[in-house]
């Protein structure tokens, strides 16, 4: 399930899918990337978790990261929770793969970069603290409305990416964080130019839905991550 906006992310998913890979989208409203607006776009996920339901999905996915990082360290396995209680159906969430993804990296000092508020970032912040990161730098957009994010391209996301990580001045990988952010063109050159990983929202979420799955494929162009089994 995505937020509505989000088109961005289903067309990156879909665009380097590999073979028997099929998507059903469910969407949810987010009026504005803060507190409030994502508390109604969180308000909605058991609703559409069952509209994917009915498609008899092998796993269910809740796409818009700051709907669990604004709730604090351990959110996402109550969301986790509540949609399986619903459904019958396993499910990740897009915040927890983001992690998950820096992880398998080995990575522990993290820049970050995202569309959000410098108030929606100091939760994520927290958060990833919560997780053992350490945020060596992190930048955002300033964005509220979540439409605008899509008028960016993926050049912007490269150089948010490149930004924060000389601001960092060393960091082990880079976070970008937006499922409505286009990255998947730039992440080879990101991680080229920097010399380390690049994680990002569509990009891990994607990787940990299909290892979740048991599918092993290595989707080229698509960064260090999708070496790791």
């Amino acid at each position: 399930m995505r937020p509505a906006t989000a088109i961005e992310g289903a067309e990156e998913w879909r665009s380097v899918a590999p073979t028997g890979v099929a998507f059903a989208d469910a969407r949810t409203i987010v009026p504005r990337v803060d507190e409030a607006g994502l508390k109604v776009m969180m308000g909605q996920v058991l609703e559409a978790a069952r509209q994917l339901a009915t498609a008899k999905v092998d796993l269910i996915v809740q796409c818009g990261a700051p709907g669990t990082f604004l709730r604090g360290a351990g959110h996402d396995e109550e969301v986790v929770a509540e949609i399986e209680k619903e459904t019958g159906i396993p499910a990740i969430t897009m915040m927890a793969a983001m992690m998950d993804g820096l992880k398998a990296l080995g990575a522990r000092k993290v820049a970050v970069g995202t569309i959000y508020t410098d108030e929606v970032n100091a939760q994520m912040t927290r958060y990833m603290e919560a997780q053992g990161f350490e945020v060596v730098a992190m930048g955002g957009l300033q964005i509220t409305d979540p439409f605008e994010a899509s008028v960016h391209d993926a050049d912007s996301a490269y150089r948010l990416g490149r930004d924060v990580f000389r601001q960092a001045g060393s960091a082990d990988a880079i976070l970008i964080s937006c499922g409505t952010y286009r990255t998947f063109p730039v992440i080879p050159y990101l991680e080229m130019d920097t010399g380390v990983p690049v994680v990002t929202s569509n990009q891990a979420t994607l990787w940990r839905a299909l290892r979740y799955l048991g599918l092993r494929d290595v989707i080229p162009d698509l960064g260090k991550l999708w070496t790791v089994a």
